[in-house]
């Protein structure tokens, strides 16, 4: 309904700024659980190590070129995390056969299992945040969250 309210503002506008107020609280939290999980998975990784790391994890062998198209990060960065990820043994490299002057990267077996732990407790804290729900409620939830999420997606 967009009817107006006693102060100009009409309930559309108000929905919408508590979703805008939301999302901040949201992006705040997400912020800090990557922080929480950077740490958790190995304190020597920063929060973009731990990004290029999960990325990586998921789309392996990869070239840094696709990480940075993912994550938005700078090239110098990625390839700084990159080494440092290395370093710790979390990652291989290999030459990439498209392209001799560049290295496709590998998650570790051992990065694989932390990473793992991890998604095992983010599971159960999201049980944990519905717990009480009704299906049909999370359900609907979660339909609306990938509409938002793909239309969010869409306006970048």
């Amino acid at each position: 309904m967009t009817t107006p309210t006693l102060e100009g503002v009409t309930d559309r506008q108000r929905s919408l700024a508590r979703v805008e107020d939301d999302m901040v609280r949201i992006v705040r939290s997400v912020r800090a659980g990557i922080v929480r999980n950077a740490t958790a998975f190995c304190p020597e990784v920063q929060p973009s190590g731990y990004s290029v790391m999960t990325y990586i994890a998921g789309h392996h062998p990869t070239p840094p070129s696709a990480i940075v198209a993912h994550t938005g990060m700078d090239k110098s960065a990625v390839s700084r995390q990159l080494r440092i990820l290395k370093d710790l043994g979390f990652v291989t490299s290999s030459p990439d056969p498209s392209d001799k002057r560049a290295d496709l990267f590998s998650p570790t077996p051992e990065a694989l299992d932390r990473l793992e732990r991890l998604r095992v407790e983010a599971k159960a804290a999201y049980a944990d945040v519905f717990e009480g729900w009704a299906d049909d409620d999370l359900a609907r939830f979660a339909e609306l969250l990938t509409v938002f999420t793909e239309r969010l997606e869409d306006v970048r």
